[in-house]
Formats: C-alpha cells, sequence, structure tokens
C-alpha cells in the first residue's frame, strides 16, 4: 500500500467518520508521484503511474467518506470548533462525543528506505506528543505502517510506549492488523480493537 492508501485505512478502521469522528487528512505531492524530475527508468515511471491512480482513487473514497483532505488546517480547527494542533499532522481526527483526539502518522510502501522513513515519522510522532495539553480532549498518538520490513523496525522502537505513543502495522484486512504496542491503553483493550 502507498502511503495514501493507508491513511484511507486507518481512516475507515479506527476513526471512520460515520462513528462520530470528524478526520482532516493531509496528502503531500510526493505521496501521489507528483514531484520528482522524470523517472529514469520503466519500473520508475510505473511505480508513479501506479501511484497517481492510487491517490486519485483515494482521495475520492476519503473525499466520500466526508474526510476534509489538505487545506487550511487553522481553518478547519476554527470551522468545528477543535483547539488547533501545530505541525503538519499525517491524520487529525475529533470524535465529540467522548472527547477524544487522534494524531496518526503513516508510512506506506515508497522508493525509499523503510529505516529511515520509518526515522522521520518516529520524529514527527514524538513531536506531536509535545502538544500541549488539550483542554477536555483525550490525545491519542499512532505510528501506522505499511509492509513487514518497516514493522519488523518498529516493533523495536518500544520507548515510543512511554510516551504514549501506539503503533501499528496495517495490512489488507483490519482483522489482520497487528498492534505492535498500545502506549494509549485503548487500542488492545477493546474488543473490537477500536478507540471507541
Amino acid at each position: 500500500m502507498f502511503q495514501p492508501r493507508v491513511k484511507l485505512a486507518f481512516v475507515t478502521r479506527y476513526c471512520p467518520p460515520e462513528s462520530g469522528w470528524k478526520v482532516f487528512v493531509d496528502i503531500d505531492a510526493s505521496e501521489e508521484g507528483r514531484t520528482g524530475g522524470e523517472r529514469s527508468n520503466k519500473q520508475a515511471q510505473e511505480r508513479q503511474r501506479d501511484m497517481q491512480q492510487d491517490a486519485a482513487v483515494v482521495r475520492t473514497a476519503l473525499a466520500n467518506l466526508g474526510v476534509t483532505i489538505g487545506g487550511n488546517r487553522g481553518a478547519w480547527f476554527n470551522a468545528n470548533g477543535f483547539p488547533a494542533i501545530e505541525g503538519d499532522r499525517d491524520i487529525i481526527a475529533f470524535h465529540r462525543q467522548v472527547k477524544r483526539c487522534l494524531i496518526a502518522e503513516v508510512e506506506g510502501i515508497s522508493s525509499g528506505q523503510p529505516e529511515q522513513k520509518l526515522y522521520k515519522a518516529i520524529g514527527q510522532i514524538v513531536m506531536a506528543a509535545g502538544t500541549p495539553p488539550l483542554k477536555d480532549w483525550q490525545l491519542c498518538l499512532v505510528l501506522a505502517v505499511h509492509g513487514k520490513q518497516i514493522a519488523d523496525h518498529l516493533a523495536r522502537a518500544t520507548a515510543l510506549n512511554k510516551l504514549g505513543i501506539s503503533a501499528v502495522s496495517i495490512t489488507d484486512k483490519k482483522e489482520n492488523d497487528l498492534w505492535l504496542f498500545d502506549g494509549a491503553g485503548i487500542f488492545l483493550n477493546k474488543a473490537r480493537n477500536e478507540p471507541l
């Protein structure tokens, strides 16, 4: 799964708008195969085409769910009456009924080194852990990855548990997802494997 597809899977499985979540997803141009120069070989060209086609399908699916995709985060926070979250987060979701705010950083399949991509995502979620307390909201932090190699590396980053960060390996189906650790204590304690 490319990164936008992993984001779609995470949203539909763990913070679906149909269950009361208001969701903002950031998909940048590089995740859609719209950056970089001309690809030098046929394999890279096919990969870029696949990324672009999949990203278009994912954008449509997210929009059909009622997810806000990109745009002005500050305006989104204000329009929905949510406290502002600093930084460029992959997924921000709020659930008014349970007063929960979920921030997820996501890594999917890419042409880069899995370890380097993971370390960047870890840095981003650690920075999110420094978010000032949100009055009346419980903050939940999740690092979601796809692919065995990156999941194996993430499974060793158990120090994230101490920061209240959870980690999940997203697979082809929700029932096959593997929670590597649950720093928030809300995911693995539920029979439904959901944060509600």
